[in-house]
């Protein structure tokens, strides 16, 4: 199959070595959530008592998360994998057939190695196309709504694994003009406190 090449970088080795020695002391999670920034940066602490781990990684791919695989999920023995990826991917300007290839080996990886494990798959949040003064540009010019709405289309589709459940991050975030709005986010991209609250409020009612 065609497949994304990965180039690793000193935040990805730096998240990598801390990652394996949490797992020295992990003993299995009720969720581990893997991604990207927008993983990292959330707060993974309060839902509902659960006992979650955070395994985002700044600048991460889809092919970031299948190659670390074992050592970044696995390993933690988590009951429910929360998994959001692909907006990097569709930056970077990967086809929507590269980045659905490594979703689908991701989630199929971890059902072989983890066979009661249930697999939550976040669709792509939008970036903010507004022209405030907050948002950098950078973010939203290659991050294309048609691409996104096309990978979104394949990760529904996902659904029709049993073990499989769809959220619809985008339906959370996503305003009449298919951007994020102004005020959920930091630079364009990036999400306030607030539209975190906004996601985790939503992420708790299908856990």
């Amino acid at each position: 199959m065609d497949r994304v090449i990965y180039q690793a970088y000193p935040h990805f080795y730096d998240r990598m070595i801390k990652f394996v020695n949490e797992n020295k002391t992990i003993n299995g999670c009720d969720i581990c959530f893997v991604g990207d920034s927008l993983t990292e940066m959330m707060d993974v602490n309060n839902f509902n008592n659960l006992n979650c781990v955070n395994r985002g990684i700044i600048s991460d791919k889809s092919a970031g998360i299948l190659m670390t695989l074992k050592d970044r999920v696995i390993d933690t023995k988590p009951k429910t994998i929360f998994l959001l990826i692909g907006s990097n991917d569709i930056c970077d300007g990967y086809t929507i057939k590269q980045i659905s290839d490594n979703i689908t080996d991701i989630i199929e990886m971890c059902k072989e190695e983890l066979k009661e494990v249930r697999i939550i798959v976040s669709t792509i949040l939008p970036p903010c196309y507004y022209h405030d003064e907050h948002v950098e540009q950078i973010y939203p010019a290659c991050r294309d709504i048609l691409r996104i709405k096309a990978l979104n289309e394949f990760i529904k589709s996902l659904s029709s694994y049993d073990y499989v459940t769809v959220f619809d991050g985008y339906k959370v975030l996503a305003d009449e003009n298919d951007s994020l709005r102004s005020e959920d986010t930091l630079d364009g991209v990036h999400l306030t406190p607030l539209a975190y609250e906004k996601l985790k409020k939503e992420i708790i009612k299908i856990l």
